[in-house]
């Protein structure tokens, strides 16, 4: 007997009503599909920035649309999710990909799911267009390092320094460079991070002091494109909403590249002189 569809008087499933409504669709697609897909995407979101709630939310909106109730738990490296359907239930887990913040790609995620839950499209549409999201270029790391520089030259100028804005500009694309390479050999976060504080801030503080610059302030500011803000504020999120394993996660991986970045200016200091401040 076929199954009766889970759109009564055009009522679709939602989140809210899954703990009393059994969702079931003509075309449920199987589980081991349905779950390599839904956790595809939860690693996408995790990866482009967003925090655990809203992933959680975007999930099971889309799990809905299949005809599943989701439970995802999100641990430090990996995603477990269940899917469940008429008393059976599928679990499957999968590692979480380095993060890469992509706000563009984030919204287009968003906007999927939730094209899919109004429109009730099937399996195959959504992983088609789950596929176009991840082709879209994405911005040029030249035109992004250029940016980040005039964004590290504008603190420059906020933090009292004129002359030392040109050094903090060159400096930041210099640390920012070097941090990209080092990404394409495959060198880890931390080193790159260290590398990238360490490069920017002696080539400020030298700069600073052959032109008798004010080097506290072209020191600090070139550094400043380092910062994990992201991940930072996604901790905090994470905390609040109660998800304070994934929170807690979060915030140690951005304390990390800030102790990097602190013994990148450490050692750069050490290089300069006591007196280069």
């Amino acid at each position: 007997m076929p199954r009766a569809s889970a759109k009564m008087g055009n009522r679709r499933l939602s989140p809210a009503n899954m703990e009393t409504e059994t969702p079931t669709y003509p075309e449920r697609p199987p589980s081991g599909a349905a779950a390599d897909f839904l956790l595809g995407f939860a690693d996408a979101l995790m990866v482009a920035g967003t925090q655990t709630s809203r992933v959680a939310r975007n999930v099971e909106r889309l799990a809905g649309n299949f005809g599943y109730r989701a439970e995802i738990i999100t641990l430090p490296k990996t995603i477990v999710m269940t899917l469940s359907a008429e008393g059976k239930s599928f679990t499957r887990v999968k590692k979480i990909s380095p993060p890469r913040p992509d706000f563009s790609a984030l919204s287009e995620l968003r906007i999927l799911s939730w094209e899919a839950y109004r429109n009730g499209w099937s399996l195959r549409q959504c992983e088609r267009r789950f596929a176009e999201i991840g082709k879209i270029k994405k911005a040029d790391k030249r035109v992004v390092a250029v940016v980040v520089a005039f964004g590290n030259a504008a603190f420059c100028r906020l933090f009292g320094g004129f002359y030392s804005i040109p050094l903090v500009f060159f400096c930041t694309l210099a640390g920012f460079a070097a941090r990209s390479g080092l990404e394409k050999l495959g060198v880890g976060a931390l080193p790159r991070t260290f590398a990238a504080a360490f490069i920017s801030s002696l080539m400020a503080g030298t700069g600073a002091l052959l032109f008798d610059f004010k080097t506290s302030i072209a020191i600090s500011t070139s550094v400043l494109y380092l910062v994990p803000g992201v991940p930072l504020l996604n901790a905090v999120i994470d905390i609040f909403d109660g998800n304070v394993l994934a929170g807690f996660s979060r915030l140690a991986n951005a304390s990390s590249i800030i102790l990097a970045m602190a013994l990148g200016l450490l050692a750069s200091l050490a290089i300069l002189g006591g007196n280069a401040l």
